[in-house]
């Protein structure tokens, strides 16, 4: 029923639209082009050379009405080159983002209808997939609704990750859903303070549903004129396997950085996350399905779990357009039974991961970036290259970048 309930919602107010009055229609895009060569790929055992350039190409179009009634359509192309329009093409067109924004529509709450991005808080939870290579973005389908208040903002989503319902099952109870509050205080100068609670469900057919509920708070802001800081802490708990199996997982992610009042600006931070599960769930750890935080160019980010994530760095800007930032980080399992690909081998330390990147903005539209980076083997992996009779060695990330054109 909640299902029928929000479908027949979205479209009452949808239909509305057709009536208003066209004001102003803007049409933009997005290019970004990326070349990458990994050398002595993990793994690997032929073929540990691999380059290859991918490019996303965004058109989109804002038409504006009138009665604070907007509609916002935005079609990409992600594909690496080589398969454009010559022999065998296998590029796509895609609809990535296509809602109807309505501007105090219920109850002073400021909705968008249909598919779209969803970026919240630092995309610690929740991002649209467009941090690091692989740019593919990522959008979903549902409602979204917005209360500004005076020192606060509250978000609610209610989006469809996957319909199962139309493949000829007789229950509601098959689809994936996500559901979320998130709420902001901005009422202190230069902080912003965050909480949340998501949803994530998925149903069984003849089962109970798999959920699993985040709750996070984060904080962020500057302070002591040069300090800033990111703090957040999450917690995980539901059950799934037709409720057999409790699930819990907290994470920690915390930023300190300083900004040194100089002509270069030069920023150094130190930086911890943390991501565990119990032992109950160690099929799953804690889950970070749609997160836009990326620690490692080598690493599965999002499947890291039961993991210790240090980092620091050094940042600044040499001249008016160029940017150098230069990040260590080190990974390693909360203990050797820790979840992922190289547990198992008697160790706990997964590697050093050293980048250098450069940034040269050469409009205020179009951006220059290059990166180079280089992952030390920790004994975790190691051992396990050396049990699967992979070729061993450290392993080196190059990459060019030009994109964020605007048309």
């Amino acid at each position: 029923m909640r299902k029928y309930l929000t479908t027949a919602m979205a479209i009452a107010l949808m239909s509305g639209v057709s009536y208003a009055d066209l004001q102003n229609v803007e049409v933009g895009g997005d290019i970004r082009i990326r070349g990458n060569t990994f050398e002595n790929i993990m793994g690997a055992k032929e073929y540990s050379t691999n380059q290859w350039t991918e490019q996303r190409t965004e058109l989109n179009v804002t038409a504006d009405f009138s009665d604070e009634v907007s509609a916002f359509i935005a079609f990409d192309s992600y594909n690496e080159w080589g398969t454009g329009t010559g022999y065998e093409s296998e590029t796509d067109i895609n609809l990535n983002e296509a809602y109807i924004h309505l501007g105090d529509a219920v109850a002073g709450f400021d909705l968008k209808i249909g598919r779209q991005e969803v970026m919240l808080g630092s995309e610690f939870i929740i991002g649209n997939n467009n941090t690091a290579g692989g740019f593919d973005h990522m959008s979903f389908d549902g409602i979204r609704a917005d209360y500004a208040g005076e020192n606060f903002n509250v978000t609610l989503l209610s989006l469809k990750v996957y319909e199962n319902d139309a493949y000829g099952y007789q229950s509601v109870d098959n689809d994936e859903d996500l559901y979320a509050i998130y709420g902001t205080y901005t009422g202190l100068e230069n902080h912003t303070i965050d909480g949340y609670v998501f949803l994530e469900r998925e149903g069984e057919e003849n089962e109970d549903n798999d959920e699993l509920f985040t709750y996070g708070v984060r904080a962020a802001g500057a302070f002591g004129g040069g300090f800033d800081y990111e703090l957040e802490l999450a917690m995980q708990t539901g059950e799934y396997d037709d409720g057999e199996v409790d699930y819990e997982g907290t994470a920690i992610n915390a930023e300190l950085g300083y900004t040194f009042d100089s002509n270069m600006q030069p920023r150094v931070f130190l930086g911890v996350a943390s991501f565990s599960g119990t032992d109950e769930s160690d099929e799953e750890g804690f889950v970070r399905n749609y997160s836009d935080w990326e620690y490692s160019e080598f690493l599965a980010d999002g499947e890291l779990t039961n993991v210790l994530i240090l980092r620091a760095g050094v940042s600044a800007n040499v001249t008016e357009k160029i940017g150098l930032s230069l990040i260590v980080s080190s990974f390693e399992y909360d203990d050797e039974d820790g979840r992922g690909d190289y547990t198992g081998y008697g160790e706990d330390d997964l590697g050093t991961e050293i980048g250098l990147y450069m940034t040269y903005q050469y409009s205020e539209d179009v951006a220059v970036e290059l990166g180079v980076a280089r992952f030390m083997n920790g004994d975790a992996i190691e051992e396990y290259l050396e049990d699967d009779d992979y070729d061993e060695g450290d392993q080196t990330y190059l990459y060019a970048e030009i994109g964020r054109a605007h048309v």
